[in-house]
């Protein structure tokens, strides 16, 4: 479906339910992509060891998953995250945007996370769910990462007072 108000800011492709969107972007890589690409993920340790960490900055994100596809001609990058589109990728470009350029630097035409191009190249690649599902609607990451904290110290409480 095109949509001429797109690049404009004003409807953003995806499914919501509740307070969660699903993001899917599928974009051909560039000749070489898959392989430097999987070095960057799997072997490279800021990628490997930091994962988590450099994700959990974003503090939107509820999950995300690369999937090198079609015999290492495309990339499949699919997400969950927390309210705004526009918010989502403007939190990409300012808390993790090294990281951003380069795993997306591998994907043809992608024009740098500073680009004022970038949303334009987004959802000219993203592809809306036919369907999207989330377990917790309403709870934000934010509202996750409380609620465990809650539970932790209620743990600890219930714990000491079993002894």
């Amino acid at each position: 479906m095109s949509n001429p108000d797109v690049g404009q800011g004003n409807v953003r492709p995806g499914l919501k339910a509740g307070r969660s969107n699903e993001f899917t972007l599928i974009m051909k890589l560039k000749p070489g992509g898959a392989d430097r690409l999987r070095k960057k993920l799997v072997s490279d340790s800021k990628f490997s060891n930091q994962n988590q960490v450099f994700a959990d900055r974003v503090g939107t994100l509820h999950d995300m998953r690369f999937i090198i596809f079609d015999n290492d001609t495309r990339l499949l990058f699919a997400s969950t995250f927390d309210d705004d589109w526009d918010a989502y990728i403007n939190d990409f470009a300012a808390i993790i945007p090294d990281e951003i350029d380069l795993i997306f630097g591998e994907a043809e035409g992608y024009p740098g996370i500073h680009s004022p191009n970038v949303k334009d190249w987004i959802v000219k690649n993203q592809v809306p769910a036919t369907y999207f599902y989330s377990a917790y609607p309403d709870a934000s990451v934010r509202d996750v990462w409380k609620a465990m904290k809650i539970k932790g110290g209620l743990d600890v409480l219930l714990d000491a007072a079993g002894s």
